[in-house]
C-alpha cells in the first residue's frame, strides 16, 4: 500500500483475513479457486485508483466464474461489515462513466 500511496491498515488487515480464508477452505477442498498475493496487489492497487474498496475487489476478482465471484464478494462484506456495496451497479472493467465519449475501435 505504501507503493501506492494509499495506506489503510484496516482495509489491509481485511483482505489478508480474507485472502487467509479463502486458503484455508482451497486447503480443505471446499472451493476450487483462492486469492492470491498477487491478486491482492492488484486489489490494493485498483483501490489507490478508485478510492472504494468493493469496486477494487469486484474488478479484480472478475477472472473468476459468477458463482465464485459472488461468494468470494459476499465472504468480504462479512469481513468487512462497514464496506459500501453498490447493488444497483455491479462493476464491469467495460462500464461506461462519461456519457458521450467516443468509442474506440478495437
Amino acid at each position: 500500500m505504501q507503493s501506492v500511496g494509499k495506506v489503510d491498515e484496516d482495509f489491509a488487515t481485511k483482505l489478508v483475513d480474507w485472502a487467509n480464508i479463502t486458503r484455508v477452505t482451497f486447503n480443505e477442498g471446499a472451493i476450487d479457486e483462492l486469492i492470491a498475493t498477487r491478486r491482492l496487489v492488484h486489489i490494493v492497487r485498483a483501490y489507490a485508483i478508485f478510492n472504494d474498496k468493493m469496486k477494487a475487489i469486484n474488478l479484480c476478482i472478475n477472472r473468476f466464474d459468477d458463482i465464485t465471484r459472488q461468494s468470494f464478494a459476499e465472504l468480504y462484506e462479512k469481513i468487512d461489515a462497514g464496506v459500501a456495496v453498490n447493488e444497483e451497479n455491479p462493476v464491469s472493467p467495460t462500464d461506461e462513466t462519461d456519457e458521450g465519449k467516443e468509442e474506440i475501435p478495437f
